[in-house]
Parts: C-alpha cells; sequence; structure tokens
C-alpha cells in the first residue's frame, strides 16, 4: 500500500506533519517552526503535484497580495508501507521569498533549501 501519512523534521526545530486523502475541510497539514504557533492546512490550501523527483507539496505560509510572502514546500517520494509498519527516508524542502506589486524596494525571488528526515506510514484517514 502507498504510504499516506508521513512525519518530517529538520533539526527538531521544523516539524511537518502531512496526511493525504483526508476529506476537504479537515486539516492535513501541519507546519511549525518551533518560534511560532504551528499552522494548519486543509487540503484545498495545498498544492500537490506529481514529478518525475516524486510528489512536490507547497503551501503558502506568508502572503500578501500586495507586498509579497513566502512559500513552502517539500518532495515526497513513492513509498510502498505495510499498515502497522514505518518507513523512514531522506528529503529536502524548499523556501521561496517573493515580492508583490507594492514590494518597495521590489526584489526578486529567492530560495533556500534545508534537508528533512521523513517517516511514512498507511493510515486510515477520518472521513
Amino acid at each position: 500500500m502507498s504510504a499516506n501519512h508521513f512525519v518530517l523534521e529538520h533539526d527538531h526545530k521544523i516539524h511537518i506533519e502531512y496526511t493525504v486523502g483526508v476529506t476537504p475541510g479537515i486539516p492535513s497539514l501541519t507546519y511549525s517552526d518551533g518560534n511560532s504557533p504551528p499552522v494548519s492546512f486543509t487540503s484545498v490550501q495545498i498544492t500537490a503535484e506529481e514529478t518525475a523527483l516524486g510528489t512536490l507539496v507547497s503551501v503558502p505560509l506568508e502572503r500578501s497580495t500586495d507586498t509579497g510572502g513566502e512559500r513552502f514546500g517539500f518532495f515526497l517520494p513513492e513509498l510502498d508501507v505495510p499498515r502497522g509498519e514505518s518507513g523512514h527516508f531522506e528529503t529536502v524542502g524548499v523556501y521561496e521569498r517573493f515580492s508583490g506589486p507594492d514590494s518597495f524596494p521590489r526584489r526578486p525571488s529567492s530560495w533556500r533549501s534545508i534537508e528533512f528526515r521523513g517517516t511514512a506510514q498507511t493510515v486510515i484517514v477520518p472521513v
């Protein structure tokens, strides 16, 4: 069975929990960086795109149509994990900071990447 529940950590500071297939309206991704309260996202706020490198999952961390913001994404590998077991993997996350039309001074987008250690499981999702 394909894993559908993922927990990612970076240096015990950044923690992500993501479950695929959760009923719309129920949070399916939680992001915590240790500096502020955790932020939860529902499936309609999450972009998941299949690529040759795995699934790219991204969310808006900070958004302003006028002054720009920050997006965050990470790659998930395709893993088959029997229910009741865990699979381990390593992956990368990427932050993009971008300017909006009213940003001053206007700056080009910038990116930074981080490494994650992850655990994958196959779970029954809430309906």
